[in-house]
């Protein structure tokens, strides 16, 4: 029995020194002794009890998980202002954070409720809420926080137990900004519309490699930004953060990529993300779009307070130079908006013949031959700390573009793909009489299918070829005009190109499928009266026998050779259903409002 109480004596003994500082507004996170996360509800609780304490905070929700549960979202203004107009008007600038897209890597949620709890509690650094209105999603992908436990990241140290990466549905949140596959993320985007912030955070951890940064960071400053939003982050912003984070014992990276994901020695490279990525996406939207990435190797407690560190250190930065930001996205807007007729940049990739010596601070290691895996084991040392003078291969260069057209036309017949459009906060207008235009578009070959499904999807890979013809557009046909700050996604999603397009992603392909076929003994007929008739198709068809062997040992080939050639083919086949006007022309256009 004294074994006994000597043990909850000495149990007390060590949380009484782990929560000598905590009082009545300590997070559930302090109070574990920094290794542990709070539950869905206990986080909620947490967020309710900050509403309650101070007028300068209101918890709110922005929609409903596939589970049933609330997207919670905490609103901070230091005049009280909680809704997107009373802040326009107000001036400030709007910061958003969001933590747990991926729900295991959830350091943020914890580290964004620490810096509220300082700035509206304990009232530190409160003047940065002068200019700034924040918006806080503690937990954005809810259900797969729900799903809770020790074994849910093999590669992460702490929390005790973690959120699954993806929803209830299997879905990648940070794969889904373009799609919009999601309820969540359709949520965000109408959250995001309303509120357009002027800056915005994603929270992570990483997986990779292990070296000695606690934090690494990423954000797009590439040809494909605008040009003053790319000005803004490389001239200013990474300076300051970096700066900050020494200062704060956090020296930071950029978020680290090896050219071969298992050898240092390969060198670093730096990438584009596609906007399907919550970086990439803030290129489309013209807004910084910053992430934040903790190495998943380090404990709990020393990630949360390197997110702590960065996120209070970008809060001083749009503190400072808020006005600056505004101007800056206004200017990257316009410019966005007067896009018609000029080249823009759609994929990127890094150059494999520029680099430049970097200094990178990693961990010795070893390649040992492997009798489990066959090939090398990669051993890392984390008590042997290197630096590394290494090839940073950080440049990056569009390998495609495309000009932007006076507008696109999209048959009424594809609903899902406009009502996503939509989403986007992208203008639609409508045609108001029958109309014929000469239109650009293109048709596809060399289809090629995936052997599986990404995100619950087939992406098909294809050939372009450019095609012009006049189509006919009847009343009502969606028309979506390029003189909008959201062309850069209009294209993104519309031309075929472009990674995370329409067309890339399987939402178009019913357009590759052959629906009307022909018996063999109906194309023997018409094969010879077409050779009887056509003297060109004579010489074609016997053009193709003597040069390919394959076309020549198919029988099938063969026949429908003279299928494609007849008036019976369907010309629709892998056929780009949007057309596009290059110059502007004056077209009969109502809102919808007006043609209902």
């Amino acid at each position: 029995m004294k074994y006994f109480i000597s043990v909850i004596t000495f149990v007390f003994i060590l949380m009484a020194g782990d929560l000598a500082n905590a009082d009545e507004w300590s997070t559930y996170y302090e109070l574990s002794g920094y290794k542990k996360t709070p539950s869905y509800d206990q986080t909620l609780n947490y967020c309710q009890k900050l509403d309650s304490a101070s007028i300068w905070i209101k918890l709110t929700s922005f929609g409903i998980s596939p589970q049933g549960r609330k997207l919670p979202l905490l609103i901070i203004d230091k005049h009280s202002n909680f809704t997107p107009e009373k802040v326009r008007a107000s001036g400030n600038a709007v910061l958003l954070i969001q933590a747990g897209i991926h729900s295991g890597e959830i350091d943020g949620k914890d580290a964004g409720l620490m810096l509220i709890q300082d700035l509206l509690i304990r009232k530190k650094h409160i003047d940065l809420l002068d200019n700034v209105t924040l918006l806080f999603i503690p937990i954005f992908n809810v259900d797969g926080h729900e799903r809770s436990g020790p074994y849910n990241r093999i590669n992460q140290n702490g929390p005790e137990e973690m959120g699954w990466r993806m929803t209830a549905q299997n879905l990648n949140l940070n794969r889904d900004f373009m799609k919009a596959d999601s309820p969540e993320m359709q949520h965000w985007l109408s959250l995001f519309n309303k509120w357009l912030p002027d800056f915005l955070v994603d929270c992570h951890v990483t997986d990779g490699a292990d070296y000695q940064y606690v934090v690494t960071y990423g954000f797009e400053d590439y040809q494909n930004v605008a040009q003053p939003l790319r000005e803004l982050t490389r001239d200013m912003l990474e300076a300051y953060l970096n700066k900050k984070m020494d200062k704060a014992g956090f020296p930071m990276f950029p978020y680290v990529m090896f050219r071969n994901w298992d050898d240092i020695r390969s060198g670093l490279r730096a990438g584009a993300a596609p906007p399907r990525f919550s970086t990439g996406y803030g290129v489309v939207q013209n807004r910084i779009f910053l992430l934040i990435e903790t190495h998943m190797l380090k404990t709990y407690q020393l990630r949360v307070s390197g997110t702590y560190n960065l996120l209070l250190s970008i809060l001083q930065f749009v503190h400072e130079q808020a006005e600056n930001i505004k101007e800056t996205n206004l200017a990257s807007d316009s410019l966005t908006i007067r896009l018609s007729g000029k080249y823009l940049p759609l994929n990127m990739a890094y150059s494999k013949n520029d680099s430049v010596m970097v200094e990178f601070k990693g961990v010795e290691y070893d390649r040992v031959p492997s009798d489990i895996s066959g090939k090398d084991w990669v051993i890392y040392h984390a008590d042997k700390k290197k630096t590394y003078q290494m090839p940073y291969y950080n440049k990056v260069l569009a390998t495609d573009s495309v000009l932007v057209p006076f507008a696109y036309l999209i048959p009424v017949e594809w609903k899902e793909e406009i009502q996503r459009i939509k989403l986007h906060g992208i203008k639609i207008n409508y045609l108001s009489k029958d109309t014929s235009l000469a239109v650009s578009s293109y048709r596809f070959s060399n289809i090629k299918w995936p052997g599986k499904s990404y995100e619950g999807h087939q992406q098909p890979e294809y050939d372009i070829t450019p095609v012009e013809e006049v189509r006919k557009y009847p009343r009502g046909t969606p028309v979506v005009l390029l003189d909008q700050r959201t062309n850069r996604i209009i294209v993104n999603l519309l031309e075929p190109k472009a990674q995370d397009s329409f067309v890339s992603w399987g939402f178009w392909n019913g357009i590759f499928e052959q629906k009307e076929y022909a018996e063999d003994y109906v194309l023997e007929k018409l094969a010879r009266e077409m050779l009887e008739k056509d003297p060109a198709v004579k010489i074609e068809f016997e053009k193709k026998l003597a040069e390919d062997e394959s076309f020549a040992a198919n029988p099938e080939t063969r026949l429908y050779f003279f299928y494609k050639r007849s008036p019976y083919w369907d010309q629709t086949l892998n056929l780009y259903p949007v057309g596009k006007v290059m110059r502007p022309v004056s077209l009969p256009l109502v809102s919808e409002n007006e043609l209902n």
